[in-house]
């Protein structure tokens, strides 16, 4: 990979799908990895809410998939969806992933501020996203809380993120 100062954030495309599944597979375990259906299926419902960080010889260093969603349930990994949710209230990342030979580089929250900027940009005020055991403390760092609801459906939600996965919220306006 390259340094951080040589990458440059820009919205993804379909033909960076390739690039951030070789992202994806270094940077989590086989049980979390989505398709390339999957990608590109938010990303055509989406467009305005998937970025990647490009390096040298355009190689994906990180990407970050969000989209407008609903607050409280999160939808299932690597499951497609027809459409959007009609009233959309929160501005949900999906995901965000840094190939290991860009971690610690900042490219992470790099590519963050420039996603939460756009959805500010769209006028959602609130973010949310599921985080997993090993990654609350970093998302806490970036203005998240966990959030206080356990229903029954949230818990049968965030079982299919892996052991000890948590729902987050945030205002978009804190930065």
């Amino acid at each position: 990979m390259t340094s951080q100062f040589s990458y440059r954030i820009r919205p993804m495309l379909p033909s960076d799908v390739a690039g951030v599944l070789d992202v994806q597979a270094q940077a989590y375990t086989d049980i979390l990895l989505e398709d390339a259906g999957f990608f590109l299926n938010r990303l055509a419902l989406a467009p305005d809410h998937c970025w990647v960080a490009v390096g040298d010889a355009a190689r994906i260093g990180a990407y970050l998939i969000a989209y407008p969603w609903i607050d409280g349930l999160p939808p299932a990994l690597n499951v497609a969806l027809p459409s959007l949710p009609v009233e959309c209230t929160h501005w949900f990342l999906h995901d965000c992933a840094v190939h290991p030979a860009a971690q610690g580089t900042g490219l992470g929250g790099q590519l963050l501020q420039a996603a939460a900027a756009q959805a500010r940009a769209l006028d959602y005020a609130y973010a949310s996203l599921v985080s997993l055991e090993s990654a609350v403390a970093y998302w806490v760092r970036q203005g998240y809380a966990p959030a206080s609801d356990s229903s029954p459906d949230l818990t049968a939600k965030l079982a299919g993120y892996g052991a000890g996965a948590r729902y987050m919220t945030r205002a978009l306006s804190a930065t």
